[in-house]
């Protein structure tokens, strides 16, 4: 089953806001890099894609696949460039950029070593890098005890931190690294529910049939009694990156 993002797109981006813990360390490498144009891949509703341009000014070229998700971040004005295209054929020239980045779209992509080929084609000296979710944090999730499917099919999509570096070397990246960070804890309590309800993470789309609304009536219960009193989410992301060099 895959997710539509056409039909999502607004309700994905009511409950997804700029930003996250990994900004710090995406802003970090753009600064060391020769140049400032700058790609994102994957930048579905423009979330990463502003709150990078507040950070850091540079030349933007956002690319999405998603007419639905492109049409809901283009009604931001933000100011980028917005292209429609697959990350694993990039339409663009080769040596057009100094950065390209993605934050949560690696496991969206079936064929890792096309897509660091294709980011090493279009960078000109530079850094690509790429923000995702360590396991440890899917196996861990507090949700897991409502959703029983939860992990397992978040497992299968994310790939492992050392698949994604040997991708970056296989396409000729060097001083490939990762960094992992996390937010301050956030409590499971009524505006939590709302944004399960607003299924403001994919993988509730992903769940078997009856799943999402068993798990999600159970939760709202335990929210509503007081159970989850105490219970918090630290969201944990991780970011890898390689450098090609001239």
């Amino acid at each position: 089953m895959n997710v539509d993002y056409d039909q999502i797109a607004k309700a994905y981006d009511h409950h997804r806001r700029a930003g996250g813990p990994y900004m710090e360390t995406l802003c970090g490498l753009l600064k060391r890099c020769p140049g400032r144009r700058v790609l994102e891949l994957g930048a579905g509703t423009g979330n990463s894609t502003e709150a990078l341009l507040e950070a850091v000014p540079c030349t933007l070229t956002a690319l999405e696949l998603s007419p639905g998700m492109l049409e809901q971040a283009k009604r931001k004005r933000i100011p980028a460039r917005w292209v429609r295209g697959s990350a694993t054929a990039l339409p663009f020239a080769n040596q057009a950029f100094h950065f390209v980045y993605a934050t949560y779209m690696l496991h969206f992509i079936h064929d890792l070593d096309l897509l660091m080929h294709e980011c090493w084609r279009v960078l000109e000296e530079g850094c690509a890098a790429f923000t995702t979710a360590p396991t440890s944090f899917i196996e861990n999730h507090p949700l897991n005890r409502y959703f029983p499917s939860f992990a397992q099919t978040d497992l299968a999509r994310f790939q492992s931190i050392e698949r994604v570096k040997e991708a970056f070397c296989s396409a000729g990246f060097t001083q490939i690294c990762h960094e992992q960070k996390h937010k301050a804890p956030d409590p499971i309590d009524a505006a939590y529910v709302r944004k399960v309800e607003g299924k403001f993470l994919s993988t509730f789309n992903l769940l078997p049939s009856g799943e999402f609304e068993r798990g999600l009536k159970e939760l709202r219960a335990d929210v509503e009694s007081g159970k989850c009193r105490g219970m918090h989410v630290i969201w944990e992301t991780v970011t890898i990156w390689g450098y090609k060099h001239a």
